[in-house]
């Protein structure tokens, strides 16, 4: 017999427990409502201190001789058992008490909890047995269930089964609806029964969410178990129109997430291992290894990777000295069964493109037809990156100039890159640097006498960085400021939330260091110099 059959818990109830032989005559005196309690277990009252000793869904027996002689006692048990989610009590009179206390009745009535008088020819320790009997076959019964699904299902699993005959196979078991969901929450698949079939069609991914929508699964009872094998969680078993406290329905799900789970982690590991390959294509790819077209199309081939230019190559990277929090923050992003519903709707983004993890960032090949594009969707993305890492934490977004072909990767990638260090000294929060955006870099790039490029931003800048560091100043950053403001003090003022006579006393003190703010050739070099200072920075080459 299968347990789950007539759609209901697997533990019997005290209305169950007062059909059984050797209950007759017994008589309900109150808590009618409570004839509903789940009964698992059976025990005498022996002892005036029973209270400390009896679990939850126990049925209690007595003659109340161990508090017949108390009032007190009497008046508070009822109240006291209920607190303890006890079943019910099965009370024998006449021989300690003449009759069931009024109080005690009213007491149960309050409280839905069921008071059954038995008659005087009751044997206490045969109607435990009889309970306790009944218990035990019922979590045989249980137990026989559990190694049932398990054998049947995992036969199944090693004929080579997927995900949806074994989801197929469960909601036969069960004779219920089965949804598989993933992280977000998402249908895998769905073996779903209509009304007057008697058995179940197996429905997949859009189709299950398109048939899914409109039975709003959540606002009824249900079930729901993580798919999990040791730190990785590949979704859920979903069973709408259950109730969570049936431990048999729970016991069986139990039973077929770990079996559910070893096929996810068999397909895991295989699109881990591809992956793998595929990461190392791409990387060859960012660096120039790839030498001509047709060892492009055959690995492109290889993999399943698609790159049809234009391209962008955007790199993110998380600024933090917590190397925990930088690899979880990363594992996130490109990592399907880590994912949060925060950061669902870039990964479904990310996946689509060619993407990697490569020299402490992510890096993702865009094939965007704009810049602007490209921009736009980081730009909406950020925030929830910078939520995803936690609180205080900076993320920096770099993008290179259009890529028109293969060959142009690795000149994209640098520059992307270079695009995020430049970024990290001009900006003190999140941002996006775009490559083409700082084009006086792409020309200081090209001078390749660092010395020539250092000896230039000293003779104009030196003093100021020398005051910075000997004071712990920061009168380069306020040099910062008045470059991005146009040299307008009220401007940088209130943009930067700074008092107008901070800003002209640090203004004042840049030119009493040699700094020359007035319009003209001199102001010009002082610009120029601030840039290749950043460009300096940016390649490690100036403190």
């Amino acid at each position: 017999m299968n347990p789950m059959e007539g759609g209901r818990d697997m533990f019997h109830t005290v209305e169950d427990v007062l059909r059984l032989e050797g209950f007759e005559g017994v008589r309900l005196v109150a808590g009618r409502r409570g004839l509903g309690r789940t009964v698992t277990s059976a025990s005498l009252m022996e002892v005036p201190d029973i209270l400390p000793y009896v679990e939850e869904n126990t049925l209690l027996i007595t003659t109340l001789y161990p508090i017949a002689g108390s009032r007190e006692q009497m008046e508070q048990l009822i109240p006291e058992l209920g607190s303890r989610g006890v079943a019910g009590i099965c009370i024998k009179p006449l021989r300690y008490i003449e009759q069931i206390p009024p109080v005690m009745i009213s007491q149960a009535d309050e409280l839905g909890f069921p008071i059954v008088e038995l008659p005087m020819g009751a044997n206490l320790s045969t109607l435990v047995n009889l309970v306790l009997s009944m218990s035990l076959n019922d979590y045989i019964s249980q137990l026989q269930f559990r190694d049932s699904v398990h054998r049947n299902m995992m036969e199944m699993l090693l004929s080579g089964a997927e995900v949806e005959e074994l989801a197929e196979k469960l909601a036969e078991l069960l004779q219920k609806d089965i949804v598989l969901l993933d992280n977000q929450l998402d249908s895998i698949c769905a073996a779903l029964r209509g009304e007057g079939e008697t058995g179940w069609t197996i429905y997949r991914r859009e189709e299950a969410d398109r048939i899914l929508k409109g039975l709003r699964l959540f606002e009824n009872h249900y079930t729901m178990h993580p798919i999990k094998a040791g730190n990785n969680r590949f979704g859920f078993i979903f069973v709408p129109d259950s109730e969570k406290s049936d431990d048999n329905l729970k016991m069986a799900i139990e039973q077929a997430a770990l079996l559910f789970a070893s096929v996810f982690f068999k397909n895991y590991a295989v699109t881990l291992n591809q992956r793998n390959f595929k990461d190392v294509f791409i990387r060859d790819l960012l660096q120039g290894k790839i030498r001509s077209e047709i060892e492009l199309e055959n690995k492109m081939r290889a993999f399943d990777v698609s790159l049809a230019f234009p391209q962008y190559v955007v790199a993110i990277k998380l600024f933090t000295d917590n190397e925990v929090m930088r690899k979880h923050f990363y594992n996130e992003l490109i990592d399907q069964n880590l994912i949060s519903k925060r950061m669902a709707y870039f990964y479904q983004h990310i996946r689509k493109k060619n993407s990697v993890y490569f020299n402490d960032s992510i890096v993702v090949i865009e094939n965007d037809q704009s810049e602007e594009s490209v921009n736009e969707f980081y730009s909406q993305v950020i925030g929830k990156l910078e939520a995803e890492a936690g609180e205080n934490s900076k993320i920096g977004i770099g993008i290179s100039r259009e890529v028109k072909n293969f060959s142009e990767l690795k000149t994209g990638y640098r520059q992307a890159v270079h695009a995020v260090r430049v970024g990290n000294i001009l900006y003190r929060d999140s941002f996006i640097s775009r490559y083409s955006k700082n084009g006086l870099f792409e020309l200081i790039e090209q001078i390749n006498d660092t010395d020539l490029l250092v000896r230039f931003v000293r003779e104009r800048l030196g003093a100021v960085i020398d005051y910075d560091r000997n004071n712990k100043a920061s009168l380069m950053q306020t040099l910062e400021y008045l470059i991005q403001y146009h040299f307008n003090l009220k401007q940088v003022s209130e943009a930067r939330y700074l008092h107008y006579n901070t800003v002209r006393y640090r203004a004042n003190k840049l030119q009493q260091l040699g700094v020359d703010l007035e319009p003209g050739e001199g102001l010009g070099e002082i610009i120029l110099a601030y840039r290749i200072y950043v460009w300096l920075k940016s390649i490690k080459k100036m403190e």
